[in-house]
């Protein structure tokens, strides 16, 4: 039995950019490069992204200043001037700990972790130079597979991605597979105005599912967008509130963008993983996508050519994995689409779980084990057979 984790993070160390000069020498200070407000791995950086579906919108001299949304337990998180704090095994930029974090998995029973840097997926939202960008992307995935060569049979880093250049993507990805990744992020933001059912985006998942990879839509890279009227308030605990209400939001595009598009119907073996959007939504939104795909929805809609069922497609090509927390267990999903929740720790993060095998083990304890076994890992592996590289220890 595979227990394959899809979604935990590691964050190069404070000196990665030694490695990389001239480019140490061109990255801003302070993110976003067109309106700096905030420097990674501090208390605004966090929460600048709790913020940031709805402050954006409102013109920079109208903002409520950033320091105002960091609370106290932001500012224990990130102590002033020391990057993030280990509070309890827990950090939100943890430094790459190879080792040790293989330590941790052997005490879980976990074979195979994707590994996430929340510093690639700020970097790629918050460099506005698509140049610069690309460059940054290539060294730290490069700094990525180079700190994590000697476990590469048990930790995987998730390929950071640019999309404003399509055929640098596709290039990327093969040279990270050459490398051991197995998976890549892609991104509700289109720099370069191609959405994912384009025919020129073909080429990406074309290259993916050739190269046995999976994309991941992490929620990091997937900002919920609202009305800039709900940014006409004073009280910053509104504006969090409000931003984070649906964090979801953009995720349900993408997937009627995927499945309406025909990408799964072109590209069969493609998987798209989503991570930290919550569970709940999709067995409405699967549904809805379902009603509007009928011969009824027609008249209103037009045609609906696509051979399968929204859901059809979806319990193919798609796949999400709940937080272990109590409130996104996946037994509904269990009954209604049975392949599509998969396992993920989130460690070290405060909202993950450290011991997140033992976790699930009691939050489902009733299920049968041909459930657990497809959660914990089968399903995955399904999905890697699928596209001809099966995932195996020193694969």
């Amino acid at each position: 039995m595979l227990v394959y984790d899809v979604d935990s993070h590691f964050e190069p160390g404070p000196d990665w950019l030694d490695e990389f000069p001239a480019l140490r020498d061109r990255l801003p200070a302070l993110l976003p490069q067109d309106e700096p407000e905030f420097a990674l791995a501090t208390a605004k950086h966090f929460a600048y992204f709790t913020s940031d579906g709805i402050r954006p919108h409102m013109p920079a001299r109208r903002r409520i200043p950033l320091e105002q949304f960091v609370t106290p337990t932001l500012q224990a998180m990130y102590p002033e001037g020391q990057g993030a704090a280990l509070m309890n095994g827990h950090s939100q930029h943890a430094t790459l700990d190879p080792a040790a974090r293989v330590k941790t998995l052997d005490t879980q029973g976990i074979d195979v972790q994707n590994v996430i840097t929340g510093s690639g997926y700020t970097l790629m939202s918050c460099l506005r130079d698509p140049q610069l960008a690309r460059e940054t992307a290539t060294a730290l995935n490069t700094h990525m597979t180079g700190s994590l060569a000697a476990h590469r049979d048990r930790l995987l880093p998730v390929t950071v991605t640019h999309f404003d250049d399509l055929d640098w993507a596709v290039g990327e990805l093969t040279r990270m597979r050459g490398l051991g990744s197995r998976a890549f992020h892609v991104t509700t933001e289109f720099s370069n105005g191609i959405p994912p059912f384009h025919p020129d985006f073909d080429k990406v998942w074309a290259a993916a599912t050739d190269l046995g990879m999976v994309a991941v839509l992490h929620v990091g890279l997937m900002p919920p967008r609202y009305h800039p009227a709900y940014a006409n308030t004073e009280d910053p605990w509104l504006v969090t509130r409000m931003s984070t209400s649906q964090s979801f939001q953009a995720a349900q595009v993408y997937l009627n963008a995927l499945v309406f598009g025909g990408v799964f119907e072109r590209h069969p073996n493609l998987t798209v993983l989503l991570c930290e959007t919550g569970i709940d939504w999709l067995e409405f939104a699967v549904s809805n996508m379902d009603g509007r795909a009928t011969p009824a929805s027609a008249a209103l809609l037009g045609p609906y050519r696509l051979p399968l069922k929204p859901s059809e497609y979806i319990r193919r090509n798609v796949r999400i994995s709940p937080l272990p927390q109590a409130a996104q267990t996946p037994m509904r999903l269990f009954e209604k689409l049975p392949e599509v929740a998969v396992f993920s720790s989130d460690m070290p993060h405060f909202e993950g779980n450290i011991t997140p095998v033992d976790f699930w083990r009691d939050e489902l304890s009733g299920i049968d084990e041909a459930t657990w076994n497809s959660f914990v890992g089968g399903s995955m592996a399904d999905v890697y057979a699928r596209m001809g590289d099966p995932v195996t220890l020193g694969s």
